[in-house]
């Protein structure tokens, strides 16, 4: 129960942040097909943000069912050095990007590419920070090594290059999409090995759970990412998977590094 509400914030709020650095490096959300109307594409400019918004919501949730008293969060976002204040400094930054965002897209059919950027500055931020937070924790090994900042980057980018296929259905067709996400799926992978290989220094075993998240996500995710790109899935099928298959990887690895921080 400790666990759970930290793996609500980093999942949730890793999937906001991480697509909106994926739809920035991507060039945007593209709408599929020649069919695709007018309205269609109105309707996918804002679906994103929002999407992206609920699930930052969502995930805010989780951190204050990790405080458990109003008042803790008061007293975190009173001391600015804090990481927990750095968190929530960064999230209502991210926060008032999307909804802007949302805004612009709702009111005018699109958003301007330059609110999408700054929401990917803010995410990045945000990214960087909630890996900091664990980084920090004092006389904790199993999270103070060199690969837990990346472990949070790049499962964060690996579950919003899903998200973003996901939304986009037709996106894995194009190459761009799909070599995003086998590259931050393969980014991920690496890092599980240093992740694991630093466990197993301290005297930490959380080696089945880890080879687990590779197989269900970095190399199932990315199978299907390219089996959707070749033809052999259809579109939307091929994004459902590798969403669901990158978000269960990313779970399974983050399930294992706070089970080892609290060992």
């Amino acid at each position: 129960m400790h666990v759970l509400p930290l793996l609500v914030f980093t999942t949730f709020a890793g999937l906001a942040a991480g697509a909106y650095v994926v739809d920035a490096l991507c060039g945007g959300l593209r709408v599929s097909g020649s069919n695709s109307s007018a309205s269609d594409e109105r309707r996918r400019a804002w679906l994103f943000p929002l999407v992206c918004l609920v699930l930052l919501g969502v995930g805010l949730c989780g951190t204050l069912a990790h405080l458990g008293q109003p008042l803790r969060f008061a007293n975190g976002m009173a001391n600015p050095g804090s990481m927990i204040a750095q968190e929530a400094y960064w999230s209502i930054a991210f926060g008032i990007v999307i909804v802007v965002d949302v805004a612009f897209a709702k009111a005018k059919g699109a958003s301007p590419r330059p609110v999408r950027w700054i929401g990917a500055i803010a995410a990045v931020g945000l990214m960087i920070v909630t890996g900091l937070a664990y980084y920090h924790s004092l006389g904790l090994l199993a999270w103070s090594g060199a690969a837990t900042v990346p472990l949070f980057v790049l499962g964060d980018l690996a579950l919003g290059a899903g998200l973003c296929a996901l939304i986009d259905r037709g996106a894995l067709a194009d190459g761009k999409l799909a070599c995003a996400n086998i590259a931050a799926e393969i980014a991920f992978a690496v890092v599980l090995v240093a992740f694991g290989l630093h466990l197993a220094r301290i005297g930490a075993d959380m080696t089945a759970l880890l080879v687990a998240a590779g197989i269900v996500g970095p190399l199932a995710a990315s199978v299907a990412a390219g089996a959707t790109h070749a033809g052999k899935l259809s579109s939307q099928a091929g994004a459902a998977a590798v969403l669901v298959l990158a978000t269960v990887g990313v779970v399974l690895a983050r399930y294992a590094f706070f089970a080892a921080g609290m060992m």
